[in-house]
């Protein structure tokens, strides 16, 4: 063959020049292929702290070895994107999923467990590495770590000190008998907000029933079942909704801004439950006049842990040895302490790991509420609480939502509302288990569609996903694409 002939015929320093070629083509084809990819959500503070952390990562790194991050939109979104980015194999390497998609993460099989894939890469975690209560959050029934904790949270409770003590209240109510009182000696004293409120069942259903000791959910028969229409939820659901009649509760759309955590911020309301997220709207001159508490718990009864909120890391399948690389390194730039301490003072978010936790508890002069939040989520007696991780709890939440929404207007009793929500509740929580068991063989995400519906509004097509103008930067859609605003636990 006449190839063969000039390779016979050819000197050898042009066959060795050819081989040096062909060897140095996979170096090539790394340089040129596309940076492994980070999508998260958030906008704001959050979002530029995000970006800061990937600019820093990516500041000393060579372009092929860089992580290309970009902001997808709220939390659904990214959750959406990412589900049609992973059917048509385009999906990022890494992504920030919220909360309460953690079961159907868990259950898709379109991950590689994070514990894996650091081990992967000789950064394996130590076993006091996290806050206990994230590890367990974030980990399957074998106690492997799914997905690193990132943009943590919990509920806490904040007062404006000027308001109560002009009201006769000394220190913030830490029972719901001692808020009662607090709400009738504001409203007395002239107060028109005495608590504001958006009625989210993240605040008043799963983080009020952990810190009373209350379990929303029952298993039995190894499946779960919800069980929030009886005990101290519809006692607390029966007082908010004698709070509201009497107008001693406000809904943040009747205030000035039409948002809770803005009308605390700015004084037009007293007291607020909310995320330790809502601590970066306070900071500078604010802070001298407002308190941060643990949420409060009815009288003669104990004390129990928050469960975490907020979002974690998911290491997605389908990419290459050296995209794995750069997460894992990525990964553990993150939990470096004084990136950790960074975030959590810009978003109000806690810190993660053992170790920035005990540094900011450490130098903390008062309480903020980053530090209330991490006492929150700590063991009580050994006792943790039970995180709330079945499936479809974002469809739960709209129901209880919707109920609730009647029985405060007063279209139907607490009792009815609860005890519909729990049947509705349960009915979806039945649907998700057989769907599940129905395909437990399966470990690809995409053929659960199913599943996938509920969880997604509606489909997203490749061509909506985000893509940065700035390859390294933040990376923001067009505002056809983004909700104006999003809830962060």
């Amino acid at each position: 063959m006449k190839w063969q002939s000039v390779l016979v015929s050819a000197p050898m320093p042009f066959i060795s020049r050819i081989f040096s070629v062909l060897a140095l083509l996979p170096l090539a084809t790394q340089a040129l292929a596309a940076p492994a990819e980070f999508w998260y959500s958030h906008s704001g503070a959050a979002a530029s702290a995000i970006a800061d952390v990937c600019r820093s990562f990516n500041a000393q790194r060579e372009e092929g070895d860089r992580l290309h991050c970009i902001r997808q939109g709220t939390y659904e979104q990214t959750l959406q994107k990412t589900v049609a980015a992973y059917r048509a194999d385009i999906g990022p390497a890494l992504v920030e999923i919220y909360d309460v998609a953690t079961p159907d993460m868990l259950l898709g099989g379109a991950t590689h467990a994070v514990d894996t894939v650091m081990a992967d890469h000789q950064r394996a975690y130590s076993d006091d590495t996290f806050l206990p209560a994230l590890r367990r959050y974030y980990s399957d029934d074998h106690g492997t770590l799914a997905a690193q904790p990132f943009a943590a949270s919990t509920a806490v409770f904040y007062t404006h000190r000027k308001a109560l003590a002009a009201a006769g209240i000394s220190e913030p109510p830490a029972t719901w008998e001692a808020f009662d009182t607090a709400l009738r000696a504001l409203k007395r004293s002239g107060h028109t907000c005495p608590v504001v409120t958006e009625f989210s069942p993240w605040i008043w259903l799963e983080q009020t029933s952990a810190a009373q000791g209350t379990h929303v959910t029952i298993r039995a028969a190894g499946t779960d079942h919800y069980q929030f229409d009886k005990g101290t939820h519809v006692r607390l659901m029966t007082d908010l909704a004698r709070w509201t009649a009497e107008g001693l509760v406000r809904h943040q759309d009747s205030t000035r801004s039409g948002q809770q955590g803005l009308a605390f911020a700015t004084g037009d309301c007293a007291m607020l439950l909310d995320s330790t997220g809502s601590w970066n709207l306070m900071h500078g001159d604010l802070e001298s006049d407002i308190e941060v508490s643990a949420l409060p718990i009815y009288a003669q009864t104990q004390r129990r842990a928050n469960v975490p909120g907020g979002s974690s890391l998911w290491v997605m399948r389908g990419h290459s040895v050296h995209d794995y690389r750069v997460v894992s390194e990525f990964l553990a730039f993150v939990l470096q302490p004084d990136n950790q301490l960074m975030f959590s003072a810009r978003t109000g978010y806690l810190p993660v790991t053992q170790a920035a936790a005990a540094r900011l508890q450490s130098s903390t002069k008062k309480p903020s509420a980053v530090a209330v939040g991490l006492a929150a989520l700590n063991d009580i007696d050994g006792e943790p609480s039970a995180p709330l991780r079945c499936g479809f709890i974002t469809l739960m939440r709209l129901i209880w939502s919707q109920e609730m929404e009647n029985a405060l207007a007063g279209r139907q009793s607490v009792d009815n509302a609860l005890r519909q929500t729990t049947m509705r509740a349960n009915d979806l929580l039945s649907l998700f288990q057989q769907m599940h068991q129905a395909q437990a063989s399966n470990s690809a995400l995409d053929t659960h569609p199913a599943t996938l519906r509920l969880l997604a509004k509606r489909p997203v097509q490749p061509s909506e996903i985000g893509r940065a103008d700035d390859r390294f930067g933040e990376q923001s859609l067009s505002d056809k694409n983004l909700h104006s605003s999003e809830v962060t636990p």
